[in-house]
């Protein structure tokens, strides 16, 4: 088969997976496997069984809406609230989280309700080793260091708070009997705050209206504590921010309210005062023209109050003012200027009410999701592109409502200068009665609003409680050792069998039948299994002499290295595809792969087939063949080539029958050129006319071109690798050299592998 047959024949090979042969790397280096497990599993088994217990305790909060009108849920803000670092401080300082107890190696480490009765920090404790040191004459100490804080007597300590370095505790009276000495340390403050925020998980239903907050900690009580405080203060903060934001407008709309009272109070007096006096009536003329005067105020005073209000939540938002609160929930702000009363026939913020709102309940259906879910951040950038929209709506209301009250301030003062034309007596009684009906109807719009602010002010405190507290769990969470250890074992098998796949990937060498079809794509003329030589390592010389008379045999011997050579005797002369051979020549890529070993092997099977066989040692620099059947080096090939000795002479016969052996012979400064002159030419005419077949031990092709001026010479080549050893890319490389010379490679012998490589049936010998 020439090079061309060969490369058309690779483009049509399929190549596919090869489930079996991943089955049989992971059988090969088995080992491989069991040692990374093992690397894996074992360190991580002991630091499960040395971790301590570590606890989960859970609290639910129930949000209610009692009111339709309200804002939807707002599960993602009040998730960001919770896991914010304000209320993390918080509770950090409460319950003095900083505090670590000290574990001593003669006692267990005690629970710190054991010790303290209560124990919380400010924001700034001082961080380092503290110590209470208890005497039997009742009196106890409390040292910072090598610092005495404070000294007194132990009932002292336990029925007043004591105060040093940031910290506040009243002591447990009943440690003292059980121990001499407690040790504990406070913690750098921001990393106990960062280390909360980490073991808190908060959560919430589809619906909204129930949340859950959970919290690991290595001490059961502190853990339910913690969570317990955590709902408290986010429910007291949610509360706060809701009424600060619905107070925004109750206060102003109480301090007009009072304003306006007083002077309806005195109005009503100056008017009753003057229907005393005058018990004269208006004209119907008079009448109506007052009747528009006192429209026109009680429109300018809604539109005054309207604005108002807008200018006053426009402040809390507007960055540029002196009125900005940046503790005010902006959320809520929005939200109040979209529900004003100003806006309630808008059509273009009734929409933009609906959209945000629909957005605010479908960012609470995704609060599983991270922050930086694409579905988030685009729900949020929506969600700022109304609150956007509705800031801009107030404005131009702003402007709308200052131009309408413009416009009915001059109606306002046309119609004041006719009723100016009226008599003294009677533009008095006028003024009375109608700045008495205006104070009376602006004093109900407001009170009508006041009382609105008030009950939505109530009701937001019965939005949100504490649905189901936390108690101390009574077992950890993490005493299931066998399953997490059971997660470490599947890990390290994972990772085992992941190593080997990759040691597989990176191996570069042939090793099997799938190897040379997948990457060499030449056919396979045989597989030699690997010879088990004595632990010392030989040289090549000494390894033919060791293992030549126990591969094969006159009698046939049935063993595994035997049979394989039988088989590639018969594939080389049975072989539809190679077709009737009589001279060639076996190479190799690299030194050491076994060419030698296999060329005297397989002329040996061969020549007891009774077909006379002649095995030459064309390997004119390192031949060995002349110690594997025991003859004299000199004469060989390279003195007859050199015309000094005649065919006859160097033609040694062998102690297997019908084998003959040419040796290398003498050492020459030019074998390639003597290899391919034309007296090697006419050496292998005559050859071929006193013997059936022929078989040529080439050098390697690292080493010399040799094997393929002789390939150009024989009826084909056959090459050699060594499995697992040699490299693939440098055999696609000197197989290059093939291509433009007259050889045909007939195929590849793989020699070395293993014997369930080689042949299944081989287990048969028990070799």
């Amino acid at each position: 088969m020439t090079m061309e047959e060969i490369l058309e024949e690779n483009l049509t090979t399929d190549e596919g997976m090869d489930i079996g042969r991943y089955a049989r790397v992971l059988l090969r280096r088995w080992w491989i496997i069991i040692l990374i497990t093992a690397g894996v599993f074992t360190p991580w088994y002991l630091h499960l069984k040395s971790k301590p217990p570590v606890y989960q305790a859970e609290a639910w909060i129930s949000f209610e809406r009692v009111n339709a009108a309200q804002n939807p849920n707002l599960i993602q803000s009040r998730i960001q609230r919770l896991k914010s670092r304000s209320f993390a401080e918080e509770v950090t300082a409460e319950l003095g989280l900083t505090m670590r107890l000290s574990q001593t190696k003669d006692q267990p480490v005690l629970m710190r309700e054991a010790v303290f009765q209560k124990f919380n920090t400010n924001q700034n404790p001082v961080t380092g080793y503290y110590m209470l040191n208890f005497y039997p004459n009742g009196e106890c100490s409390f040292y910072h260091g090598s610092t005495r804080l404070d000294s007194n007597s132990v009932s002292y300590f336990a029925s007043n708070l004591i105060q040093h370095n940031g910290l506040f505790f009243t002591l447990n009276p009943e440690i003292a009997e059980q121990r001499q000495k407690v040790q504990f340390t406070i913690q750098d403050f921001r990393s106990t705050v960062s280390s909360l925020i980490a073991r808190e998980d908060i959560r919430s239903n589809n619906a909204g209206d129930l949340m859950r907050i959970t919290l690991k900690d290595k001490n059961p009580v502190l853990a339910s504590q913690t969570v317990n405080m955590l709902a408290e203060i986010f429910i007291q903060k949610s509360l706060e921010m809701r009424r600060q934001s619905n107070r925004l407008i109750s206060d102003y709309l109480e301090s007009q309210l009072a304003v306006v009272q007083e002077r309806l109070n005195q109005s009503d007096e100056e008017f009753k005062s003057f229907q005393n006096r005058h018990l004269t009536g208006l004209d119907n003329e008079t009448e109506r023209v007052v009747t528009r005067l006192n429209a026109l105020d009680r429109e300018i005073n809604r539109l005054q109050v309207d604005r108002d209000e807008l200018n006053i939540l426009l402040k809390k938002l507007d960055l540029t003012s002196d009125e900005f609160d940046a503790t005010t929930t902006q959320y809520y702000v929005y939200r109040q200027i979209a529900r004003l009363e100003v806006f309630r026939n808008n059509a273009q913020m009734t929409i933009v009410r609906q959209e945000i709102q629909d957005k605010d309940q479908m960012k609470e259906t995704f609060s599983h999701l991270p922050d930086r879910n694409r579905r988030i951040i685009e729900l949020t950038e929506s969600i700022q592109s109304l609150e956007n929209k509705i800031y801009d709506l107030a404005q131009q209301k702003v402007v709308e409502l200052d131009s309408l009250v413009a416009d009915l301030d001059k109606e306002r003062q046309r119609v004041q200068f006719t009723i100016s034309q009226l008599p003294e007596e009677r533009l008095k009684q006028i003024r009375n009665a109608r700045e008495r009906r205006t104070n009376e109807e602006l004093y109900q719009m407001l009170l009508r609003r006041t009382r609105e602010a008030q009950i939505s002010e109530s009701v937001v405190s019965e939005n949100v409680s504490i649905l189901d507290p936390a108690l101390p769990p009574d077992s950890p969470i993490s005493a299931d050792i066998k399953k997490k250890a059971m997660l470490g074992l599947f890990f390290g098998l994972f990772l085992g069998v992941g190593a080997v796949l990759l040691i597989e990937e990176l191996d570069r060498s042939i090793k099997t039948r799938e190897d040379i079809n997948r990457h060499l794509r030449l056919p396979m003329l045989g597989i030699i299994p690997k010879v088990k030589f004595d632990s010392y390592e030989l040289q090549d010389s000494e390894k033919t002499k060791s293992v030549s008379s126990q591969i094969v045999t006159h009698d046939y011997s049935p063993t595994p290295v035997g049979e394989a050579y039988r088989a590639l005797r018969t594939s080389l002369l049975f072989s539809k595809k190679i077709g009737p051979i009589r001279t060639m020549v076996i190479g190799s890529v690299s030194p050491n792969e076994g060419k030698s070993f296999t060329a005297a092997n397989l002329a040996i099977t061969m020549a007891q087939q009774k077909t006379r066989t002649l095995l030459v040692d064309a390997d004119l620099r390192r031949g060995v063949l002349h110690n594997t059947f025991n003859v004299r080096k000199k004469p060989g090939l390279t003195n007859y080539l050199t015309g000094v000795v005649t065919l006859d002479s160097v033609l040694n016969e062998t102690y297997i029958p019908n084998l003959n052996l040419i040796t290398c012979g003498s050492l020459i400064p030019n074998p390639s050129e003597l290899l391919g002159s034309f007296r090697m030419k006419r050496f292998i005419d005559g050859i071929n006319q006193r013997f059936d077949f022929v078989i040529f031990d080439s050098p390697p092709l690292m080493a010399a071109t040799d094997a393929v001026v002789l390939g150009t010479m024989v009826d084909g080549v056959a090459v050699l690798i060594r499995a697992g050893k040699t490299n693939r890319d440098t055999v696609k490389r000197k197989l290059e050299l093939f291509q433009n010379v007259q050889a045909r490679l007939l195929g590849v012998i793989l020699n070395g592998a293993g014997i369930e490589i080689a042949h299944e049936g081989y287990s048969y010998y028990r070799y």
